[in-house]
């Protein structure tokens, strides 16, 4: 797992923002709305992504040196264990993996201890990034809208139509940093009255935003017994299917009627981890970190929601989490 992962959310030091999944080159077709959201971009790397990537390179920086030092120190104690989780763990660092690190083996406190420190660090300093990219993204909204208002006096009632509708997505996008999750377990429909979200056998959710390739769903989940289902690069993709529980079966979009033997057996009563990554070019596939499926082919054109169905017994949800990856 660990491997395509790193590769799909590449460096923690090169660090994009979140932008509604919109870009000016992508999205705006008038050339005003355009110079606007490219003003917004310059003005979002100045002040937050230049300053973020240096410091989280000191970040890393310091943690590897810290680590270097620990590595030298139980080496000359006869630690060897120690030494060897020291070593792992600077070359993860150094592999940019971010927060994403590997599993320490038990009973290494002191290892535990630099990790947390580290861990806390980045932690800061995204928060407090994230906080100067809030009134920058309300400004463009203000601009935005203010736009939309001018270009219908000038009669240019698609480009008004287009920057209102980007004012939205950023309204209603909170700033984040690309890379973070960020939790929509409250945030589908029907709307849950408590948490952890409880389906009977033929309920369903969806998350009330759609998203686009390249994003990584965590679902944490548990079922009953039979067939829970999964929507979103995919119509269903289905596990513990009554007929053929061991069977992973898909249906629906680019993978559609891939049928796989001995992938499709999900934990009966106990919670799982289903995380599912979407490129534009490909899907990948894990339950409790073990890779089940992966394809290639043509994601990009995906904009949907994520959808959960208890379809054969009754299923509990967690929680749901999105995550965007951090530009290359």
């Amino acid at each position: 797992m660990h491997f395509r992962f790193r590769k799909f959310w590449g460096s923690a030091a090169a660090i994009a923002l979140a932008t509604c999944c919109l870009s000016a080159q992508e999205t705006a077709t008038d050339p005003e709305l355009s110079d606007l959201l490219l003003a917004y971009q310059a003005k979002v790397k100045e002040v937050v992504k230049t300053p973020l990537s240096k410091a989280q390179a000191e970040l890393d920086q310091n943690y590897t040196q810290a680590l270097d030092r620990a590595q030298q120190d139980a080496t000359l104690k006869g630690k060897l264990e120690e030494a060897e989780a020291l070593r792992t763990e600077k070359a993860a660092v150094a592999e940019n993996t971010g927060s994403d690190l590997p599993a320490l083996p038990p009973n290494l406190r002191e290892v535990a201890a630099l990790r947390k420190k580290y861990l806390d660090a980045v932690q800061a300093l995204r928060t407090s990034m994230q906080k100067k990219l809030e009134p920058l993204q309300k400004e463009l909204v203000r601009q935005l809208e203010a736009l939309a208002v001018r270009m219908v006096r000038a009669g240019k009632g698609d480009a008004a139509l287009e920057a209102r509708q980007l004012a939205k997505d950023y309204a209603e996008q909170p700033a984040g940093l690309d890379g973070d999750w960020q939790d929509q377990t409250k945030k589908v429909t029907p709307k849950p009255k408590n948490l952890p979200i409880v389906l009977k056998k033929g309920d369903s959710i969806s998350t009330v935003a759609s998203f686009k390739p390249p994003v990584e769903i965590e679902v944490v989940a548990k079922i009953d017994k039979l067939d829970l289902r999964l929507g979103y690069a995919a119509d269903q993709l289905i596990f513990n299917w009554e007929r053929r529980p061991d069977e992973l079966r898909i249906d629906g979009g680019p993978a559609d009627r891939i049928y796989t033997p001995m992938m499709g057996e999900f934990p009966q009563k106990k919670f799982a981890v289903i995380r599912w990554c979407v490129e534009k070019d490909r899907q990948t596939l894990w339950v409790d970190g073990k890779q089940r499926f992966e394809h290639q082919g043509d994601y990009s054109k995906i904009d949907r929601p994520v959808s959960i169905l208890a379809y054969g017994s009754e299923a509990t949800v967690q929680s749901i989490k999105i995550r965007r990856p951090a530009a290359p």
